[in-house]
């Protein structure tokens, strides 16, 4: 039994430090971007570029270039869990 709840422990931890250091909402960031800026703009053939954490706004930005190297970027909701695009710089609006 004690095996077990070590592994947990440390499966646990791993997940805090994958979090902590952004590895694991940068990933979810980076699909939920992904797959909106596929949905809305495949025509545009949009290359995933960055995605940082703004402190400014609390949120992750996510930033895309276009075939022409202009870039675009997509602020995701909510803080540390990036699960929906809230402000598109393409439509220049909040989604």
């Amino acid at each position: 039994m004690k095996k077990g709840l070590g592994i947990i422990a440390v499966g646990v931890l791993a997940i805090a430090i994958l979090w902590g250091t952004e590895v694991i909402p940068k990933g979810i960031g980076r699909h939920v971007a992904t797959e909106y800026v596929q949905e809305n703009y495949e025509e545009m053939g949009l290359e995933f570029e960055n995605i940082e954490f703004s402190t400014a706004y609390g949120d992750y930005i996510v930033s895309f270039a276009g075939e022409d190297g202009t870039v675009y970027n997509f602020r995701l909701f909510s803080g540390r869990f990036p699960f929906s695009v809230v402000y598109d710089s393409i439509k220049r609006s909040v989604v």
